[in-house]
């Protein structure tokens, strides 16, 4: 028992001594890089724990060229207080560089350090100070240790690092020029630039305590492992947006979840449309892959987009989905840009979580433009400023830079990558290509931001990239069915996709409904759905009973109907609409004698409908009266409804001939009567010849409305009768014209119509 008591007490002794050695070390602060706002808070945090944690030594290791002047002065401020007030000795140790803002925190050091080659100095580095030089002279000061020996000296030092105007010269020690004063001496700092000392000036004046090696520093005071850990992982600031590979890898392992044993489906919707570009066909294919993929739960989809761009309403439908595909059933998709994502494709390429490239790929260039005139002309700029805003929410979505994005759409947005982050400038005399950190321009004025493959990944745009590599060939079969393994998929070569085993790649092929309803979306064939449904009705309305042109006027706007669902144009309202438009226009030419309200509502009805079915995304247009443009969806809307006037006008050329040259020639060959036998007893006439017909200036009453046909009542007798294209409605006085096969051409009497 004794014993156990004794090893017990040894190991607690142990511990405790442990823990009173890590405690006896110095506390470190790093600031290394671009000592911006976001970085100065963390510092802050830090600083607040040690100041709580009563350790009474603090080391802060500087290496930076570049920050917020005002956020590392107040970081100053904070080590000030906390040697004062708490009584921490601060050692700061340079190592590399202290330019710009950081050369303000050697004046707050209890002590100084510096490694075998350092610049300390240039305070405001020359550029858009951000307080007046005397303000600025006068918190720097203030840090500085009135018991400091060196107090005279450092003063010094802070005011020519502030202010350019100061010369300062070696005349048996530092001192500031004056022009009234004989000097044999050497020039230190002339006029016009702002001091800064290297590391034998520093050792020269007896600024520092020693000059060494990181390595020998940490050694020195005793760091820790996991001090000396901490000191160099924060000292590594990448200058790159890149994408981390250990990032990128927890990101692929959090989202696409795939069976570690094998049979994993993976989907593949394929946008290679170089000629066509995006259209509303694309559209219902996307739509159509999708409710697929619902069905069926692939590990993730790949998008493989090599286009050239197309319609922004299109692209805004599909980018919708996927985001929502995405959200909804956590089924991710990953963009394999296999050449170009211009444009639209560059929006639909936003719209994936993860997004990957071919050595030779290229992204941007989404500037909208409409057609005017046969020209191409770029679109106004509520157009523009609407784009922007949604290439920047899409970019966004998936925590890429928003900047960029807007950039790929305005061409005069001016953006470098300034310390390590991507700025926005207002014009190109902001840009900095001098000093320690030079700015590195993306894109200037005047030209649209398109990004190459090495661009796509420094700028985060592009998760990764795919070299070309050798791998085995598609065959013909599975080409046919649209299945194959993963090892034939140029991206399942990239590290993090080559270790999901029993990857099984289907590629959705359009059935051809699919392909039906992609082939009814174009606008071209709406246009002449719609040309058909006014010639075959018109032709109908000017023949007896029900024929080839109504059953083709019919077929049409069955179409019609079929293409606004497929494009989810329509809703109920439309069917609504159309089916109560033409219950009135029918009830108008069928029952009620004349053309009153009935005819109206049913004109209003039926064209409202027909308006929502073929103009998909009509509730969609917005018109901005101040600059008298339309959005996406107008654009669109309007470049249907071009198609459409085309076709009227069309149409109404065909009209204008058939009525005046075919109809009243070939009118008995080009019909198919669907009526039944008419029986005399029940006063109609049936199987006449021309020589039982009435002659020719027979007069009677019209029995039904000619519209143009009907019947019309000539010596108590009642005759099939057409008019020449005109309504006569019932018991107006007709005159016989014209005998045509078994039927009669009728015009009103010349009386009547005087009247």
């Amino acid at each position: 028992m004794r014993a156990a008591r004794i090893l017990f007490f040894s190991l607690f002794l142990f511990v405790m001594s442990g823990f009173a050695e890590e405690g006896s070390r110095p506390a470190v602060v790093a600031l290394k890089g671009h000592l911006g706002e976001a970085e100065m808070i963390i510092v802050q945090e830090d600083l607040s724990m040690i100041r709580a944690s009563g350790n009474k030594t603090l080391i802060v290791e500087v290496d930076s060229t570049s920050g917020s002047l005002l956020d590392v002065l107040d970081v100053c401020k904070k080590l000030y207080e906390m040697k004062v007030e708490s009584g921490i000795r601060v050692i700061v140790y340079i190592h590399g560089n202290a330019l710009g803002p950081a050369a303000i925190i050697p004046f707050v050091a209890d002590e100084r350090a510096i490694s075998l080659f350092v610049s300390w100095g240039d305070i405001v580095s020359g550029k858009g100070a951000v307080l007046s030089p005397n303000i600025l002279r006068s918190r720097v000061r203030s840090l500085i240790s009135r018991d400091d020996p060196h107090l005279s000296l450092l003063t010094l030092i802070a005011e020519s690092m502030v202010d350019e105007s100061l010369e300062i010269i070696d005349d048996g020690g530092w001192k500031i020029f004056r022009s009234d004063v004989v000097h044999s001496n050497k020039v230190v700092s002339s006029s016009g630039e702002t001091l800064v000392v290297d590391h034998n000036q520093m050792r020269e004046l007896q600024l520092v305590s020693s000059v060494m090696s990181q390595e020998a520093f940490y050694e020195k005071y005793g760091l820790s492992e996991k001090q000396q850990d901490k000191l160099e992982s924060e000292s590594i600031r990448s200058t790159t947006l890149t994408v981390s590979p250990d990032v990128l890898r927890e990101r692929l392992a959090d989202k696409i979840l795939y069976n570690p044993n094998g049979n994993n489906l993976v989907g593949r919707i394929v946008i290679d449309d170089m000629k066509s570009g995006i259209t509303q066909s694309t559209w219902v294919y996307v739509k159509s892959a999708l409710d697929h993929y619902k069905k069926v739960k692939p590990a993730f989809i790949i998008l493989e987009l090599n286009t050239p761009g197309g319609e922004v309403y299109a692209a805004q439908r599909i980018s919708d989905a996927l985001q929502d595909f995405d959200t909804q059933y956590n089924i991710p998709t990953v963009a394999f840009i296999d050449n170009w994502a211009i444009s639209a494709g560059a929006m639909l390429a936003y719209s994936c979580r993860f997004i990957g490239i071919v050595k030779d790929a290229s992204m941007g260039a989404a500037a909208p433009v409409f057609i005017s005139g046969g020209a191409m002309e770029a679109a106004p700029e509520k157009i523009n400023s609407a784009l922007r805003s949604d290439f920047s929410n899409r970019a966004g979505f998936y925590n890429r830079n928003p900047l960029i994005a807007e950039a790929m759409v305005d061409k005069d947005i001016i953006l470098v990558v300034r310390h390590g982050e991507v700025v926005k400038l207002e014009n190109e005399e902001q840009i900095e290509l001098s000093g320690p950190d030079p700015d590195i321009v993306i894109t200037t004025k005047g030209k649209l931001l398109t990004l190459d493959a090495k661009a796509m990944l420094e700028y985060g745009v592009a998760d990764f990239a795919v070299m070309p590599q050798r791998m085995k060939e598609i065959t013909p079969e599975e080409v046919k069915v649209g299945r194959w393994s993963g090892e034939k998929t140029l991206l399942f070569h990239y590290p993090f996709f080559s270790k999901i085993s029993g990857v099984v790649v289907e590629t959705y092929k359009m059935d051809w409904r699919s392909s039906f309803f992609a082939f009814l979306a174009s606008p071209a064939v709406s246009s002449l759905l719609f040309l058909g449904l006014m010639i075959g009705f018109y032709t109908e309305l000017n023949s007896p009973g029900f024929g080839v042109p109504g059953l083709v006027a019919l077929t049409c706007l069955f179409f019609i109907v079929l293409s606004g669902f497929s494009l989810e144009a329509s809703a109920w309202l439309e069917i609504i609409l159309l089916t109560a438009g033409l219950t009135f226009l029918a009830v108008e030419l069928l029952v009620l004698p004349g053309f009153g309200l009935a005819g109206i509502l049913g004109i209003i009805f039926t064209f409202t409908g027909l308006a929502g079915l073929l103009l998909p995304g009509i509730r969609s247009v917005e018109f901005d009266f101040n600059t008298q443009t339309l959005n996406a969806a107008g654009q669109a809307v309007a470049e249907r409804l071009l198609w459409l006037c085309g076709s009227i006008i069309v149409g109404v050329i065909i009209m204008i001939i058939l009525s005046r040259y075919v109809m009243p020639k070939f009118r008995m060959l080009t019909y198919l009567v669907l009526e039944g036998e008419e029986n005399s007893s029940d006063g109609y006439v049936a199987g006449l010849t021309p020589d039982d017909l009435p002659a020719v200036g027979s007069e009677g009453l019209v029995m039904a409305p000619l519209r143009p046909s009907g019947k019309v009542d000539i010596g108590d007798e009642v005759y099939d009768a057409v008019s020449q294209g005109d309504f006569v409605d019932k018991d107006v006085p007709v005159v016989v014209i014209a005998v045509e096969g078994s039927r009669l051409v009728v015009e009103a009497r010349n009386e009547y119509t005087e009247l």
